[in-house]
């Protein structure tokens, strides 16, 4: 447990890359649920990932979450990333 939280502290000015899991924190209302980034777009002044978060039979939920609200963790690569939204 030690050693992910060190890793995260390690990866919180890193950018998160596209297929990767992340955890939405207590910041956001999404808190505990994993997604998978699935679109980076560049601001100015900050990033705007959208998040793809697998709802049992729903669907896929995306997130729109900005980079300053500090509000989703890194956990790692995704295996599998469907190209084009398939379901």
């Amino acid at each position: 447990m030690v050693l992910r939280s060190n890793y995260t502290k390690e990866r919180k000015t890193d950018m998160f890359k596209l297929g990767e899991v992340v955890q939405f924190n207590e910041n956001h209302k999404w808190r505990g649920c994993l997604g998978v980034i699935d679109e980076i777009k560049y601001f100015d002044d900050d990033v705007r990932y959208m998040v793809g978060v697998p709802v049992p039979q729903q669907g896929t939920a995306f997130i729109y979450v900005l980079q300053s609200e500090n509000a989703i963790e890194y956990i790692g690569k995704a295996v599998l990333v469907l190209e084009g939204h398939e379901s």
